[in-house]
């Protein structure tokens, strides 16, 4: 049997395999936050750290630590494993606690006074958390960094730390710590001071709420505002502000395998995830000086919800894909890493050269850079519906131009030669994309085509089972060769090809926006291609709900595009 023989028939019995509409699974546990201060037991004021590194060590589960409001805490503190058979949580908290917001109101630094300050003097992290940890809960703290380390790379004035919170011994063990809460703190680099992750999350049940986490960048490495490769999960992220230059968050890429953890059972909501423009001209030549890469990306992880954020701002530097990426690296995170179940609901993307990036499989895995790595991974069953996704202006530094905003693969060859994992079991629904000003995108949804598959016609289509519903595209679908409308789609996109799960019933509902010059192409019933520009309800003030056309012919009646009601409820800087 010929090499291209099997390939077409490996992608016909894929298409049986995935004959139905993609149901992403949602997280099976979610982490109680709600505060509940340890009653009756012991009170430790801890006035100096000296005294702090004393009641970390002597504190039973169910007391409570002050630090004062105001005092720095300079040093490199261990948080201790702790014999807790009722699990009973010890409270880290400040003096000032009554001045605080309330639970469930994110801080900011305005209230910084009203903190005590954990600092870590030099490049090791202020926290770390012994193995064994378990049940600590710190509340309005300031932690940031005072490293005197400069890296022969660096200009005089400029310091480099590693982590301000981690795990204090890897590789992992069974026993990492667990029940770890981070609830309205300050964590911060500044312009003096670089970092390379904010808080790395390498504990069961951990949670970041009602936190500002800011200014983490670094000359020449990723950074990350949360950062999470050795855990099973559950995480939890909610109400934060979340900036770093590199990626904001970022779930896998590390590890190597070594500790046999996919993060799983993640809640990433109400969160404000931002790259200051200040930062551009910093990100690019001449300067150079910090790494920008993507808002959120997932390179190990299942389960992942991640609702009701706002993403403001994500320019071409270190990458130019865009605000989101979905890319299995198992040859970076150990050949059990996936990026399954993932449902992307009800954001808003403002600013962004790109919207959605997503890799089939790991193309790096077994290539000679990453010899050890024997799987490719998995993907699939990623939900992306009712998300606003604005481009920035392609005038603007940090632009490369027109590009594109949900990219569905491409599907990438692997690294053994022959055959390849096609982009698979995607939903994008109710989307709506908007380029700026009077400008046109470059593309839409847009198709890669690997290698393997030659030039159209294609061997094979380089997805299966991937369903466009009721969306409001800046531009109509394309990909790699540049094929469009139905003969198109069903060169991209043609499996399964049997009612009822044909292309007419997963390519359904959508407007298409055709600029001046573009030939408006024929699509499946159910689909509008206009000529005239798309108008909506109240741009002014960012409500992108559909006004015309007004199309409806859509998979469950309702407009096609986001609704509005759904989203943020505020696209202000926050």
């Amino acid at each position: 049997m010929s090499k291209l023989l099997t390939i077409a028939l490996i992608f016909m019995l894929g298409g049986l395999a995935f004959a139905q509409m993609p149901v992403a699974a949602l997280p099976r546990t979610y982490i109680d936050t709600t505060w509940n201060p340890p009653q009756g037991g012991t009170t430790w004021a801890a006035h100096t750290a000296v005294q702090f590194t004393s009641a970390l060590q002597v504190a039973s589960p169910g007391d409570t630590i002050v630090l004062d409001a105001g005092t720095i805490y300079s040093g490199y503190f261990t948080v201790p494993a702790k014999s807790n058979s009722n699990k009973k949580w010890i409270y880290v908290t400040t003096s000032a606690y009554a001045k605080l917001p309330a639970p469930g109101t994110r801080v900011s630094p305005t209230v910084a006074a009203n903190m005590p300050k954990i600092v870590t003097p030099g490049t090791t992290s202020a926290l770390r958390f012994a193995d064994g940890a378990n049940h600590w809960r710190f509340v309005g703290i300031e932690i940031y960094s005072a490293s005197s380390y400069r890296p022969p790379t660096y200009t005089a004035g400029v310091n480099f730390g590693y982590s301000l919170v981690d795990k204090l011994s890897y590789p992992g063990t069974s026993n990492i710590p667990d029940s770890i809460v981070f609830d309205r703190c300050y964590m911060h680099g500044d312009a003096t001071h670089d970092l390379q992750e904010g808080v790395v999350l390498n504990f069961t049940s951990a949670a970041v709420v009602d936190s500002y986490i800011s200014a983490i960048h670094a000359k020449g490495v990723d950074t990350q505002a949360v950062l999470a490769y050795v855990t099973p999960g559950p995480i939890k992220l909610v109400n934060n502000h979340l900036e770093a230059a590199g990626e904001n968050v970022m779930l896998g890429g590390a590890g190597k395998g070594a500790f046999g953890y996919v993060p799983s059972d993640i809640e990433v909501r109400n969160n404000y995830i931002y790259k200051p423009l200040a930062w551009v001209p910093l990100s690019l030549p001449p300067i150079n000086q910090y790494v920008v890469k993507n808002s959120f990306e997932l390179k190990s992880a299942q389960r992942v919800l991640f609702d009701n954020n706002l993403i403001e701002n994500k320019w071409a530097a270190g990458q130019i894909q865009g605000a989101f990426l979905f890319t299995p690296r198992t040859s970076q995170s150990g050949d059990v890493a996936v990026v399954l179940d993932v449902t992307v609901t009800n954001n808003v993307l403002k600013n962004v050269i790109s919207g959605f990036n997503m890799i089939a499989v790991d193309g790096e895995c077994g290539t000679t850079a990453y010899p050890d790595c024997h799987n490719a991974g998995k993907t699939g069953r990623w939900n992306i519906s009712n998300n606003l996704v604005m481009l920035m202006d392609n005038t603007a530094q940090g632009s490369v131009g027109h590009i594109d905003l949900m990219i569905m693969g491409p599907s990438i060859d692997l690294p053994n030669g022959g055959v390849f994992v096609p982009a698979h079991d995607i939903v994008l629904q109710h989307n709506t994309e908007v380029p700026f000003g009077k400008q046109t995108c470059w593309g839409s949804v847009y198709v890669g085509v690997p290698a393997a598959l030659g030039r159209p016609p294609f061997t094979a289509p380089p997805t299966t089972n991937v369903w466009v519903l009721d969306n409001v595209l800046c531009r109509q679908p394309t990909g790699d060769w540049g094929q469009q409308g139905t003969a198109g789609l069903t060169m991209y996109a043609g499996l399964p090809s049997t009612q009822p799960y044909d292309l007419t019933r997963r390519f359904y509902g959508n407007v298409m926006y055709v600029p001046t010059g573009d030939r408006t192409y024929s699509f499946p019933p159910h689909n509008y291609a206009t000529t005239l520009p798309v108008s909506y309800l109240n741009q002014s003030i960012g409500n992108y709900q559909l006004q015309s056309p007004y199309w409806t012919d859509t998979t469950d009646g309702q407009l096609a595009g986001v609704n509005f009601a759904k989203l943020p409820a505020s696209t202000t800087p926050q």
